[in-house]
């Protein structure tokens, strides 16, 4: 048992509360270490109930009765009764720390560690909704990355959703700003849509992954965290994994699904990895040695995969209803820029006029250091690309054969 790491002065009344309650306990505690696991319940439960949190003593009782209900649940499920576990299943998730050591970090992660066990019990069973509410019950007492990892395993494994109480127990919905979200092909013209919308809106440009460069533009909990109340516009290459739409769906982020015609991203890849975007890729050592059409296999064979997966992921999340989704394709966005970004702001419930939309958008255009479209054309993929590359690149659909991949040009 977890000790305060500061000494706690009682009042004599309080002391003999303590050791009446430490006569109980230790009766409890004998029952628990003999295996008298119903005896101990019930005694500890007894205990609890007849004292008010203030005594001395109170949180260890709780973290006792955990134990013992954790134990007891165990050997329920070792047998295969899983509906017995859930009289204490209940009173577990009903246990807080309340009294002296309430406040104390080293005793709440000992005790959240003790529900997080028991959760790991219950996924060890397949029985997935009663681990993600231990889960949950341990990061309201202390969020460790430990429990977000399992927490998302659990939910993924039966479908439920993410929720803000899951990332930041303390924060409140309302507290939320808006966050926009485009969630991109690339050489998309994610970009520029960005930039546009940061300048009309005023909000903050802001990405909520790890890191750039070779990294997967997964959500990253810290930096969302850290500006979860604020409003901001993000352009992230992420593809509708569990884990991102648990988090977009526990941080109220509604995302634009940005795509393009696959045989188009293929040559624009190329133009923009003959660069030093080629940093970003694991191809460093004889990549500029490659002819065009050697490049252009190389980017068949190992990116177009990671679209296709994009592309599947958004549709799958879509289809189940997991999110609000606002597709937009490439073509859409450069065929009619002030009306494609017009129904951007929409989506997020934002009303701008037609000039203001323009006139931002003349302005993005004309900084080169906002504006990186690479030729701002469709089409290129049609004389840029040989037919059996085209072949090749149509092919890979085949381990797909529910996914619709027309806006992609497939």
């Amino acid at each position: 048992m977890n000790k305060p790491q500061q000494p706690v002065s009682f009042s004599p009344q309080q002391q003999q509360f303590a050791f009446k309650i430490r006569k109980e306990v230790e009766q409890s505690v004998q029952a628990l270490q003999q295996g008298r696991l119903d005896e101990a319940i019930n005694g500890l439960q007894t205990t609890l109930n007849s004292h008010k949190p203030d005594v001395p003593g109170h949180d260890l009782v709780t973290h006792n009765l955990l134990v013992a209900c954790k134990r007891k649940i165990e050997q329920l499920l070792a047998a295969g009764d899983h509906a017995g576990t859930t009289p204490y299943i209940n009173l577990v998730l009903s246990l807080q720390p309340r009294g002296q050591l309430a406040n104390d970090r080293d005793f709440r992660s000992g005790f959240a560690d003790s529900l997080h066990g028991l959760g790991i019990c219950y996924a060890d069973h397949f029985l997935f909704e009663a681990a993600s509410l231990c889960f949950r019950k341990a990061i309201s007492i202390n969020p460790c990355p430990t429990y977000h990892n399992d927490l998302s395993f659990a939910l993924s494994a039966i479908g439920l959703p993410g929720k803000l109480t899951d990332y930041a127990p303390a924060m409140e919905p309302k507290q939320l700003g808006q966050h926009m979200f485009i969630s991109c092909m690339p050489k998309s013209g994610s970009t520029f849509l960005k930039n546009v919308i940061c300048r009309i809106t005023g909000y903050k440009d802001c990405f909520f992954f790890h890191a750039h460069g070779q990294n997967e533009h997964d959500l990253y909990l810290p930096p969302l965290l850290k500006f979860s109340m604020k409003n901001t516009v993000t352009q992230q290459h992420s593809r509708a994994s569990h884990a991102n739409i648990q988090m977009m769906q526990a941080f109220d982020i509604k995302p634009i699904v940005l795509v393009r015609n696959v045989f188009d991203v293929v040559v624009s890849q190329l133009d923009f990895y003959k660069g030093p975007a080629r940093i970003n890729t694991y191809h460093q050592g004889g990549f500029e040695n490659l002819d065009d059409e050697q490049k252009i296999d190389l980017i068949i064979d190992n990116f177009v995969p990671w679209h296709l997966q994009f592309h599947a992921s958004w549709l799958d999340a879509e289809a189940r209803q997991r999110l609000p989704i606002f597709w937009l394709t490439y073509e859409t966005l450069i065929a009619d820029k002030p009306l494609a970004v017009e129904k951007v702001l929409e989506f997020y419930g934002l009303k701008y006029s037609r000039e203001v939309i323009a006139k931002t958008i003349e302005a993005v255009e004309a900084d080169s250091r906002k504006n990186l479209f690479n030729k701002g054309v469709s089409g290129r993929g049609k004389t840029g690309l040989s037919e059996a590359q085209k072949e090749r690149i149509r092919s890979l659909t085949r381990h797909y054969p529910s996914v619709d991949f027309s806006l992609i040009g497939l």
